[in-house]
């Protein structure tokens, strides 16, 4: 039919633009063009999608009909009644989120998806995303003809007064903030990533068992089912939501050598691959380009964008040595990058977050003071940057911050202000809804205990062990009493980390060294007379920089120096008739050296034994932290330093001859990870642990790299054993984390 000739100005071109108008959502104008003609038009010959409609037509039709363009069909759904989750069948599955719901299916709702039952109203599972309900829109052409030139000026000069105001001061909320739990995943079963939709009305996630979707208003979940062509041992994660709320970016991986980029559509199409070799960060706000990792690039030295089919990757920013990146986030416009920028070396990082262009020029520095931020940022429609901070220095919490930031410069509009806080909890993994009402947050609560194993068969097995304290508080085993009945280890207990002991037939702890701020790693020394610790600055116990190392008596008595240091966590003494006691420290003038120093409990600083190459380099401790965790002991004899590095694909001991002897290496393959070390009394084996991302494993390896399991422990970061002198029992250190979503409100 011909289409009668009207003015391009009073056009409306796509559904968008209809649902903008009239400020209601796609779906109310389907249904309304359904039941109560919608003057929409069609194009002849085009998709169904492709329409159009006149703004004059629209108005006439709202005052016909009395509809009115102000109200949400959110709102209809919540006063509907209808909580039942629905989902659209793959079979019917529009290609474009603004297409026609018609012809919608009925069976039951069922966790596997299958045939699941479309009710005629009430929340969606995957719901197409809700628009945004903009102010009733009249054009100043439309105005009264009363209506004065010089008021029309005033109105725009003031609409620009305001928003320039809103650009460099942020609203300030006044309601309280208000944080509701989302998930409740068991250590054993670890979120990876998370993102609420653009809508805010559903959460994204990933674990080990798959993707999640879940309706957050009702708890409801399903999951989305991974492509035949990504293999079961590939890690299948999140990486975030488009615009239109009905797509996912997933990510997949093989032990970093092999990775892709897919697009999931939460209604049921066909998934797609759309990048080999890349890994995305973040979507822009437009949904046309993502920031990715190539496989062929520094990992987080290097920021690059793609198109949102994988096309024109181009690289951004190329940071400066020793610097690297952390999360990277797009500026509400689409137009600048903020992201958290480490500098430095292991144990004196700097961090910042700081913003560029799409070209990587124009950088500015937003915060670059303490707490640093150490957990993730968010850059919020209204030009906020929130950003999370855990346990540093001076800061025994983690926190959320916020910053406002000026839209055309980048840099920030006022001082960082702290939002809330929270205790003994690690803080990470931010995502907001796209108009900034909502943010969702991962909040982890780790849990270090110990447990007590009794080993049997010449201590080729382990009994199953047993918790020896069943309280709440944190608690590392390092050392035993001489007697081999009590188990010394350093606790928060009493609010600061501690020296505590107790004993194996008792269930309560009593304090060794309590008066100082901050102390830990209690070791025995190899008369068993002296007990030697670290004392530390307040916020933590890993030594970073400077640390005093003291010995109290076993029997009590004031603690006394020793010496000072910079052990990384690794001094260690052989046993009697041995005297040797050894520090490993970082190197004074190369930082990717270690030194052996020999010290003595009494005299303290002995001669340099040896110098060790760390075997890697700065880079690896941000990528990774564990690849920049080393352990080591002195044997019991004290003429050999084991020593290995956390992070590596395959367990390697570096035996160090002290003695003038040949150096030799245990390799052990298929044992990831590895986390502790310690002798057997009698120094023909090793007790480490191995992690997974399923469970950590405890271990004996004898000194042939023939390994033996004692324990697993589902769900744990670590594990290690440390024996009793008279090599029965094994103080097992396992620590577990609970890491759950949480969404907050009115921040």
């Amino acid at each position: 039919m011909a289409i009668a000739p009207k003015d391009r100005s009073d056009r409306l071109d796509s559904w968008k633009a209809i649902a903008d108008y009239l400020g209601r959502d796609v779906r109310t104008l389907l249904r309304w063009e359904k039941e109560k003609g919608l003057p929409v038009r069609r194009i002849p010959g085009g998709k169904r999608q492709a329409v159009f409609a006149f703004a004059r037509e629209l108005d006439d039709w709202l005052v016909k009909t009395g509809e009115s363009s102000s109200e949400t069909e959110s709102a209809q759904a919540a006063n509907s009644g209808h909580s039942e989750l629905q989902f659209r069948h793959p079979a019917t599955a529009p290609s474009d989120f603004r297409e026609s719901t018609e012809h919608q299916i009925s069976g039951p709702v069922s966790p596997d998806i299958g045939a699941p039952r479309i009710p005629e109203t009430g929340p969606r599972l995957v719901a197409l995303p809700r628009n945004l309900e903009p102010l009733p829109r009249t054009s100043v052409f439309n105005l009264p003809l009363h209506v004065s030139t010089t008021a029309i000026l005033a109105v725009i000069l003031a609409g620009v007064a305001v928003a320039w105001l809103l650009l460099r001061h942020p609203p300030q909320h006044s309601a309280a903030l208000t944080q509701k739990r989302l998930t409740f995943n068991t250590s054993d079963n670890p979120i990876h990533f998370a993102a609420i939709s653009p809508d805010g009305h559903y959460l994204a996630y990933s674990d080990p068992a798959g993707i999640h979707i879940k309706l957050i208003s009702t708890g409801e979940e399903r999951l989305v089912p991974r492509p035949a062509a990504v293999p079961d041992d590939w890690r299948w994660q999140l990486a975030g939501w488009l615009p239109d709320g009905t797509h996912l970016v997933v990510n997949a991986a093989k032990d970093e050598v092999a990775q892709s980029a897919w697009l999931i559509s939460v209604l049921g199409q066909p998934p797609r691959k759309f990048s080999e070799g890349a890994w995305v960060w973040a979507i822009s706000p437009d949904g046309d380009h993502m920031v990715f990792t190539p496989e062929h690039s520094v990992l987080d030295h290097q920021i690059w964008i793609m198109g949102s089919d994988g096309d024109n990757p181009r690289k951004v920013l190329d940071l400066e040595n020793n610097d690297w990146y952390g999360r990277v986030r797009w500026s509400p416009d689409g137009r600048r990058l903020a992201f958290i920028r480490f500098r430095g070396i292991a144990g004196n990082i700097h961090v910042s977050i700081e913003t560029c262009d799409l070209e990587g020029a124009n950088r500015t520095v937003v915060e670059d003071s303490d707490p640093p931020a150490n957990g993730d940022i968010l850059w919020l429609p209204d030009w906020r940057i929130v950003y999370l901070t855990n346990r540093s220095a001076g800061f025994d919490f983690a926190g959320l911050w916020q910053v406002g930031i000026d839209a055309h410069s980048g840099r920030p509009a006022g001082k960082p202000a702290l939002l809330t806080r929270w205790e003994n909890s690690v803080v990470g993994d931010l995502s907001g809804s796209t108009d900034g009402t909502r943010l969702v947050m991962q909040r982890t609560e780790p849990q270090d205990q110990i447990f007590l194993g009794e080993l049997i068969a010449g201590g080729m097995r382990m009994n199953p062990p047993r918790r020896l304290a069943n309280d709440e508080a944190n608690a590392i085993p390092t050392a035993w009493t001489p007697d081999s009945q009590s188990v010394l280890f350093g606790s928060d207990r009493n609010g600061t980390w501690g020296i505590f002991k107790q004993a194996i037939s008792q269930e309560t702890a009593e304090p060794v060294v309590t008066q100082f701020q901050n102390i830990g790693l209690p070791r025995l020394s190899p008369d068993g007379a002296w007990v030697l610790f670290l004392e530390g600055p307040k916020e933590t116990i890993v030594p970073t920089s400077m640390h005093r190392l003291m010995r109290v008596s076993i029997t009590g008595g004031a603690p006394q120096f020793v010496m000072e240091t910079k052990a990384y966590g690794n001094f260690t003494c052989g046993l009697a008739p041995a005297s040797r006691c050894v520090v490993l420290e970082e190197g004074q003038e190369d930082k990717l050296l270690w030194t052996l120093t020999a010290f003595d409990p009494i005299q303290g600083r002995g001669k340099i034994l040896r110098t060790i190459e760390k075997g890697g380099s700065a880079h690896d401790f941000i990528k990774d932290p564990s690849t920049y965790d080393f352990s080591g002991a002195l044997s019991p004899d004290g003429t050999t330093f084991a020593i290995t590095r956390g992070g590596e694909p395959d367990l390697h001991i570096r035996l160090l001859a002290l003695s003038g002897e040949t150096d030799r290496e245990i390799t052990l393959k298929s044992w990831p990870n590895i986390t502790g070390l310690d002798w057997s009394p009698d120094g023909k084996s090793l007790f480490c642990g191995s992690r997974s991302q399923q469970r950590a494993t405890l271990l004996r390896v004898d000194l042939k790299g023939s390994a033996k399991v004692l324990w697993q422990y589902n769900g744990a970061s670590t594990i290690w054993g440390v024996p009793s002198p008279d090599g029965r029992y094994l103080a097992i250190f396992v620590q577990t984390s609970h890491g759950n979503l949480w969404m907050m409100e009115n921040f």
